[in-house]
């Protein structure tokens, strides 16, 4: 327990120091101090500064994937996709908000955008992180939910891809403008329905009622 907790503990005071100077600026001897132990005894929880990194990282995604599945929102392009069926202004509340509330508001996540964002043009595996995490992994889930509702007849065919960076790109602009969940909320709810409403298929609406 004791090795594990160390083994946390540089973690979390590398992750705050990455944080406020980004990746290159913090060295192995800075961790070390922040922690209270000597360099050498750091390298026997981890051989490089790299593999701490790469455990910030882990952890983000175990979080996500955490959080993410006890809303029942897809993580994964493997997902069931099928309670986006039926989108309304209400489902999108219910499934589509929560997961870019995440993104704004978990101290976590806030916390690795900023390190990921300092360090990206020094390190190209932060660089790499930070568009799987923020650009790449939001996109593809967006986009197998739009090819999933225009296969159910709900949006109108269309290209997929290209409509999840048009969606994200709002988002994605209000969460690097560094706004809050509460000033970034009611321009993503306008956004989310007037997108929806904007590739609904024509007469879905009708045939829902004609069907009820």
């Amino acid at each position: 327990m004791k090795a594990k907790d160390t083994r946390e503990r540089i973690v979390s005071e590398a992750f705050a120091l990455f944080s406020e100077r980004g990746f290159h600026a913090v060295s192995v001897r800075d961790i070390a101090e922040a922690v209270g132990i000597k360099d050498a005894s750091l390298y026997n929880h981890f051989p490089s500064k790299k593999a701490i990194f790469d455990a910030i990282v882990s952890e983000a995604f175990e979080r996500t994937r955490h959080v993410f599945g006890e809303r029942r929102i897809l993580f994964n392009v493997t997902d069931d996709t099928t309670p986006y069926e039926n989108m309304t202004p209400e489902r999108l509340r219910e499934l589509v908000l929560p997961s870019l509330r995440y993104f704004f508001e978990d101290s976590y996540m806030v916390r690795l955008r900023r390190l990921l964002v300092i360090s990206q043009f020094e390190s190209e595996e932060a660089g790499r992180v930070y568009r799987l995490l923020f650009i790449d992994q939001p996109m593809a889930l967006q986009r197998t939910i739009f090819e999933h509702l225009m296969v159910t007849g709900e949006f109108a065919r269309d290209d997929a891809a290209q409509l999840a960076l048009e969606f994200q790109s709002v988002p994605f602009m209000l969460m690097h403008a560094g706004l809050t969940w509460e000033e970034a909320e009611p321009r993503l709810v306008a956004h989310a329905e007037r997108f929806v409403q904007a590739h609904t298929a024509p007469g879905h609406g009708i045939r829902k009622k004609e069907q009820a």
